[in-house]
């Protein structure tokens, strides 16, 4: 029986000012559904090939989903049930590509008694927060409250004609004795999608058929979240954890936008929450490809002081945070990759350098790396590797506790052979590619996303 409900605002009850949001990322399947929906098939959404060649460079999303998402806001959030569109103008700014993260933002902004009608402002933004599609909407506001069990919308399945798999590069087109390749997806935002079904022939840089746990998403400036967005728009079913109840509301939207099959808390300082997480995941899916680790705590008063002056329990929490749980995290996925995986972690170059401010997490960054390499070493002949991703100094919550951090970005952009920071998406696309086939024969590594920071002295 479905226990979730939704509740409408009526007019008396909406304020100038309130508003709500939607967060959704654009994968290829909601690309595909909404061209078989509306029949748009134009070539800029559903050839690769003829996108390169083009204005933006790559597929990129139709205008109107970003549009069909503020109808959602509106439908089921604000003002919701009841609601009558009368009318909407846009302006499209950006375009949205595979992979990309909208956030949907409407607020009231003018209301007529007389009519019941209420103009919304409405602004779509991606990761970077750059408008993409802003505009005005006009609605006939509901009068009466509205309060009932969110009706579950049924699941459809994309089946890729030979042809269009040809055309993606996929490979020939399957037998009638191989397993046709299919993708299903629901209708609308209201429920999680139904896993990518594995695929027969896959791309070098396909995650299709892939499962991965994520942890360590704190926010949408998290560079798990970066990772996150980049493996589920490369075709991955993800499963995210959030620390606390506090975190949750930040996490909880992000995970709908990637149509996460299971959310769920994940304190590893809590005995027993990694072994619950692991236990759900092999009860539901019964099996894991990649983990992502991107956990790091020490005490406030032990990261801000000397390493020469910081506490025994200090040193050993930092220590079991943020390196002894990766070990902890791979001995529990080890049974669950039957057929081989990938272990990712998240150092810093302050492991091998000193860093100025950042104290204790240095030696604690280093025995990180070198539990990556020792992880390799054994987990090697089960086909699992191991891997730890360093990125550059950029703005992340976590790093927002370094004491002077401001300073150390001015300092990383300056020195960096490219003269800028790495972004979150830029340790994505790293974490996707390793995570695939095309990165089957590498392992025990510490690689650098940094801009070249890491090749200059001083």
């Amino acid at each position: 029986m479905n226990s979730r409900v939704v509740e409408n605002r009526t007019f008396d009850e909406i304020v100038i000012g309130d508003h709500a949001q939607l967060v959704r990322t654009l994968l290829p399947e909601d690309i595909e559904l909404f061209a078989a929906v509306s029949g748009d098939v134009n070539p800029a959404h559903l050839d690769p090939v003829y996108a390169a060649g083009n204005r933006f460079h790559k597929v990129v999303g139709h205008g109107m989903w970003a549009g069909a998402l503020i109808s959602a806001v509106l439908g089921t959030k604000l003002p919701g049930a009841g609601t009558i569109y009368l009318g909407q103008d846009l302006r499209f700014k950006r375009p949205v590509g595979i992979g990309d993260t909208v956030t949907v933002t409407v607020t009231a902004k003018e209301k007529d008694a007389a009519r019941k009608a209420i103009y919304f402002d409405c602004r779509c933004t991606n990761q970077q927060g750059e408008d993409v599609v802003t505009g005005t909407a006009e609605v006939l506001a509901p009068t009466e409250k509205l309060r009932q069990p969110v009706i579950e919308v049924p699941e459809v399945s994309v089946v890729h004609r030979h042809r269009y798999r040809e055309r993606l590069g996929m490979g020939k087109a399957p037998s009638s004795s191989e397993k046709a390749r299919t993708s299903t997806a629901p209708l609308a935002g209201l429920v999680s999608p139904t896993p990518v079904v594995e695929s027969s022939v896959r791309a070098p840089f396909s995650l299709h058929g892939r499962r991965g746990l994520i942890l360590g998403i704190a926010n949408e400036h998290s560079i798990a979240y970066g990772c996150a967005r980049a493996v589920r728009a490369a075709g991955a079913e993800l499963a995210v954890t959030y620390v606390n109840d506090k975190a949750k509301p930040f996490v909880t939207p992000l995970a709908e936008g990637l149509g996460c099959a299971i959310t769920a808390p994940c304190d590893v300082r809590i005995p027993g929450q990694l072994e619950a997480l692991f236990e759900r995941i092999e009860r539901e899916w019964g099996r894991l490809d990649f983990v992502l680790h991107s956990i790091a705590y020490a005490p406030k008063e032990d990261l801000h002081g000397r390493v020469t002056d910081c506490s025994a329990a200090g040193f050993a929490m930092a220590m079991d945070v943020s390196c002894h749980s990766f070990i902890r995290i791979a001995r529990l996925a080890e049974p669950l990759m039957h057929q081989g995986g990938c272990l990712l972690t998240v150092s810093f170059y302050g492991s091998e350098r000193v860093v100025e401010h950042y104290n204790l997490m240095g030696p604690v960054k280093a025995a990180l790396e070198s539990t990556t390499r020792y992880l390799a070493a054994e987990l090697g002949p089960q086909d699992i590797r191991v891997h730890a991703i360093s990125p550059g100094p950029m703005h992340t919550r976590a790093a927002s506790g370094l004491d002077r951090f401001d300073e150390l970005l001015e300092r990383a952009a300056a020195q960096a052979p490219q003269k800028r920071l790495a972004s979150i998406d830029d340790v994505g696309a790293l974490a996707a590619y390793l995570v695939g086939d095309g990165a089957k024969m590498v392992t025990g590594t510490v690689i650098p996303v940094d801009g070249g920071q890491h090749v200059m002295a001083g």
